[in-house]
């Protein structure tokens, strides 16, 4: 939830498309990676290759647009850490390109630990990993939420015990979550 990344995963994807002599909707495409990749692959049939290229394109910082932290994403954890909040990233992206992230809009200094995908866990909506971080760092899971942009980051965390908080602009939403949030900002009040 720190970053706008879906255009640039988005333009990844259909570029990749295009590459094979295929067709998406951006905003079909969009809609459907923002649930989970496997929703979208199964979609479109995705084939092992065309993973492979759209991976090596999502990889790709030169590619437009490229991701963005959220508005008021920095001031947020740079406002909670001087608070005394820690901090902790779980996401399904690889180790470099979150890192990357991180550090190209300088906020990893804020950060206490981190889960990407080189760690091996399932994917969210599993609860080993936000379990794995509470466990790790001695989190009490009655002071942790885990916050993401989609429902299977809230549903990660609320199946390991923690609370859930939603981050969307989308209208009227079904959610497990325990907050939702319109802008980042608001999670300072919860």
């Amino acid at each position: 939830m720190l970053f706008d990344s879906y255009p640039h995963i988005t333009s990844a994807f259909l570029k990749m498309m295009r590459d094979f002599g295929k067709d998406a909707d951006y905003d079909e495409a969009k809609a459907l990676l923002e649930i989970t990749f496997a929703d979208c692959y199964e979609h479109y049939g995705t084939t092992d290759e065309e993973k492979e290229l759209f991976r090596k394109y999502e990889h790709d910082y030169s590619l437009r647009p490229i991701a963005v932290p959220f508005e008021n994403t920095v001031r947020t954890v740079q406002t909670l850490h001087e608070r005394g909040c820690k901090h902790y990233l779980y996401t399904h992206r690889g180790h470099e390109t979150s890192q990357y992230y991180l550090k190209e809009y300088d906020i990893a200094k804020y950060f206490s630990g981190f889960v990407d995908s080189s760690n091996g866990f399932p994917s969210k909506p599993a609860p080993d990993a936000v379990e794995w971080i509470c466990k790790t760092y001695n989190l009490d899971k009655s002071e942790t939420v885990m916050i993401g942009d989609r429902e299977i980051d809230v549903l990660s965390g609320k199946n390991a015990g923690t609370y859930g908080c939603l981050f969307t602009k989308k209208e009227n939403v079904d959610t497990a979550a325990d907050f939702v949030v319109k802008d980042i900002i608001e999670v300072l009040e919860i």
